[in-house]
C-alpha cells in the first residue's frame, strides 16, 4: 500500500476516534442524569405503591377489574427500545426477549396489540406484520411523565373495554454501566410483586447510586374507610401509578441505551486507537522502504558511472 493511502486512512480513524470519543463523553452524562431523574421520583413511586397496597385490602376492591386476574386471551405489549443504534446489542435483546415472552404465554401475531416506544421496536413489529396499538417513532432522550400518561390511559382503556386481558411492559433495567437486562413487567392486572419488581429495580446493583436506597419496607393491606370512595381513588392512582411505571421504565431505557452506547463508543475508541497504531507502523515501514529504494538507486547508478 502506498504511503499517501495509509496517511490518508490514518488521518480517517483518527476522526473516527474522536467522533467515539466524543459520543462516549456525551453518553456517560446523559446515562448519570437519566439515573438522577429515575431516582428522585422513586420516593413518590413508593408512596403510590403502598397506599395502593392498602387501598387494596378493601373487601369491595377485591374483585375490581384492575386486580382481579381473568383468563388470557389477548395480551398487550408495550415494548421501550432507542430510536438510535451504536449501542450494542440492546435492542436486539429487548426485542427477542419480548417475542419470547409472548411466545412463552402461546401468543400468536393474531391475539396481541404492541405499543411500541422507540423508533427500533416501531420498526421491527410493523415490519413482521404485528397489530400495531400504537407507535412512537421518537423517545426523548428524557422522557416527560406527561407524554407517558396518555400511554397509561390508552393501555388502562384498552384494559378495562376487555379488548385485552393483560398488559405487560418490556423494558431495559438498568443494573450497572456493564450489565442491562431486557424484562418483562406485568402491569395489568395489577400484581403488586411485579410493581415492587418494578421500583426496586429503580436503584442500580452496582455503581454510584447503588447504596442510596435501602428496600423499603411494605405494609399488609389494611381495611381503610376512604372518601369520596375507594372506587375512585383506587381508579385515579391506578392511573397515576401505571403512568409513573411506565415513566421509570422508559428512564431506566434511556439510562441503558446511554450505558450500552457508551461502552460501544468506549470500544469502537480503542479498535480505533489500535488500527492507528497499525497503520503507523505500515506507514513507517512503507517510507522506510522508499527511503531504502532510493537510496539504493543512488549507490546502483554512481557504480554504473564509475
Amino acid at each position: 500500500m502506498q504511503s499517501k493511502a495509509i496517511k490518508s486512512k490514518i488521518r480517517a480513524v483518527g476522526k473516527t476516534q474522536q467522533v467515539a470519543k466524543a459520543m462516549e463523553a456525551v453518553s456517560a452524562v446523559k446515562m448519570r442524569k437519566a439515573q438522577e431523574k429515575a431516582l428522585i421520583a422513586r420516593p413518590f413511586a413508593l408512596s403510590a405503591l403502598s397506599i395502593l397496597t392498602r387501598i387494596s385490602g378493601a373487601t369491595d376492591l377485591r374483585e375490581h377489574d384492575f386486580i382481579k386476574s381473568r383468563e388470557v386471551q389477548r395480551t398487550l405489549m408495550i415494548v421501550m427500545t432507542s430510536d438510535r443504534g451504536l449501542a450494542g446489542s440492546l435492542n436486539s435483546a429487548v426485542l427477542g426477549r419480548a417475542v419470547s415472552a409472548l411466545a412463552e404465554r402461546g401468543r400468536t401475531k393474531e391475539t396481541v396489540g404492541v405499543i411500541a416506544l422507540g423508533r427500533k421496536a416501531s420498526d421491527y413489529f410493523h415490519k413482521r406484520g404485528w397489530n400495531m396499538v400504537l407507535a412512537r417513532e421518537r423517545m426523548e432522550d428524557f422522557p416527560a411523565l406527561a407524554g407517558l400518561e396518555t400511554v397509561a390511559s390508552q393501555a388502562l382503556e384498552l384494559y378495562k373495554k376487555r379488548e385485552f386481558d393483560e398488559v405487560l411492559l418490556c423494558y431495559t433495567n438498568f443494573l450497572s454501566t456493564f450489565r442491562q437486562e431486557a424484562v418483562v413487567r406485568k402491569i395489568l392486572p395489577l400484581d403488586m410483586q411485579a410493581l415492587r419488581e418494578v421500583v426496586g429495580g429503580i436503584v442500580p446493583v452496582k455503581g454510584k447510586f447503588s447504596d442510596l436506597y435501602t428496600s423499603a419496607p411494605y405494609r399488609e393491606s389494611e381495611v381503610y374507610t376512604l372518601e369520596p370512595s375507594p372506587e375512585d381513588i383506587f381508579e385515579n392512582l391506578t392511573s397515576y401509578l401505571v403512568s409513573i411505571f411506565l415513566y421509570h421504565g422508559a428512564l431506566e431505557a434511556k439510562a441503558s441505551e446511554f450505558s450500552a452506547r457508551m461502552v460501544a463508543m468506549k470500544n469502537a475508541g480503542d479498535k480505533a486507537e489500535d488500527m492507528g497504531k497499525s497503520l503507523n507502523r505500515q506507514f513507517n515501514r512503507a517510507r522506510q522502504a522508499a527511503i531504502t529504494k532510493e537510496v539504493s538507486e543512488i549507490i546502483g547508478g554512481t557504480l554504473i558511472e564509475i
